[in-house]
């Protein structure tokens, strides 16, 4: 937009919160003066979540969340760890890894998307198969809302009574509340880590790995390399 035409509209301040505290107070003087708030974490939105309406008259508010970045603890005997909203994904990573575990959520904006960013877009990530999605991973979410904070009271991977609410949270895309915690399932750092590739020369066969290797181990036969590619 800004390379062809114009910002029709821009956010009339930007506001750096710390703390959940924060977040609950700034939500409710936005009920009292009818102010726009727009929770921002990495700017990686490609569901124009983040675009303003042109012909807003109310105050806009961008509450930036990169200041509420900790790991607030680590449980490794039940391999939980309760997370700030804020943290960006690489971020997150490399301080899990000082108590050696890690998320494995990954997805293509891991250096520069945020936790709650990920909730709040029901993302998806590169090692889902493995280590799965971010509803998931999801364990408990805190959320300040207009009518109060919400926060699940179990810490356990499944509850078995009644509506998991969380389902109402998981890619509401900020239209509910401020997200500012979530605690999340980790695991232990892998032993090694190895990295390899695969070039195709010929789009088809690429194009068959990329749906038949999603179920498994295979071998599938890569005439353009005139060998077997164990996968």
């Amino acid at each position: 937009m800004l390379r062809t035409s114009k910002l029709e509209r821009c956010v009339d301040y930007v506001v750096y919160i710390t703390s959940h505290e924060q977040a609950e107070f700034l939500i409710k003087a936005a009920k009292q003066f009818n102010v726009v708030l727009i929770p921002f974490g990495g700017g990686t939105n490609v569901t124009q979540s983040l675009m303003l309406e042109a012909h807003e008259k109310r105050t806009i508010v961008s509450v930036d969340m990169t200041r509420m970045n900790k790991i607030k603890w680590v449980d490794k005997n039940n391999m939980m760890a309760s997370i700030e909203a804020g943290i960006i994904g690489k971020d997150m990573e490399k301080e899990l890894s000082k108590y050696g575990v890690m998320c494995g959520h990954e997805p293509d904006s891991v250096e520069f998307s945020s936790l709650g960013g990920w909730v709040s877009t029901r993302a998806s990530g590169m090692k889902k198969n493995r280590y799965g999605n971010i509803d998931d991973i999801v364990i408990s979410i805190k959320i300040a809302t207009p009518i109060g904070t919400f926060q699940k009271t179990q810490n356990s991977p499944r509850v078995s009574s009644g509506p998991d609410i969380h389902e109402f949270i998981l890619g509401h895309e900020g239209n509910f509340g401020i997200i500012t915690e979530v605690i999340v399932k980790v695991k232990p750092l892998p032993e090694k880590k190895i990295y390899e590739s695969i070039l195709f020369h010929d789009l088809e066969v690429g194009i068959k790995f990329m749906y038949d290797g999603t179920y498994g181990f295979m071998q599938l036969e890569c005439r353009s390399f005139g060998r077997l590619a164990s996968v």
